[in-house]
């Protein structure tokens, strides 16, 4: 099976770096839903979950030259996505105390190299809070976030009751929320 996923990723790079529409939309319909939710959780904003994940999706056909084949197109995906969603958050943390013009001074100048730093220190905080979790919360997670497996898929594998999956999974997400709070 993932033989199966590399293949189709490796298809869908060599699409998009044509401009192939018909493999953007492919990769567009294969993660849309999974990153919104990651985002939506998180934030909060179903709305604004939406423009920041269709931001990134504009951003992987722009930069869909860049790509290379051998890389997880999922993974790039996610540190655009991360990137946006904690501008987004420090953006709206920040809108709380200072006034618009402040605000647009500063995202112009986050803009750039910084935000790789910061999606790399992110992705990283992250991954901290998600080792220290419980082993079943952190399995739980795992399997639903990287793996992408539903509910319901999980809690088979793992023998549980689908209410326990959920209530695993918005554990762990409002324990990676606190933190970027």
């Amino acid at each position: 099976m993932g033989r199966s996923v590399k293949n189709d990723e490796k298809t869908l790079i060599k699409g998009l770096k044509k401009g192939d529409h018909d493999s953007y939309q492919s990769l567009f319909r294969l993660y849309y839903g999974k990153f919104v939710n990651f985002v939506d959780c998180i934030i909060k904003d179903r709305a604004a979950a939406e423009d920041i994940v269709q931001e990134s999706f504009m951003k992987v056909f722009i930069n869909r030259e860049q790509l290379q084949e051998g890389q997880s197109i999922e993974n790039y995906i996610y540190v655009i996505t991360n990137r946006l969603m904690l501008n987004y958050i420090r953006d709206r943390k920040k809108r709380r105390t200072i006034d618009s013009s402040e605000i647009k001074d500063s995202i112009q100048e986050a803009w750039g190299v910084e935000d790789l730093a910061f999606a790399v220190e992110s992705k990283s905080r992250i991954q901290t809070i998600v080792s220290k979790m419980p082993k079943q919360r952190r399995t739980v997670y795992l399997l639903s976030r990287e793996k992408g497996l539903s509910n319901k898929e999980i809690a088979d594998r793992l023998g549980l009751s689908v209410r326990t999956v959920d209530r695993h999974i918005a554990l762990a997400l409002a324990q990676i929320r606190d933190s970027f709070s």
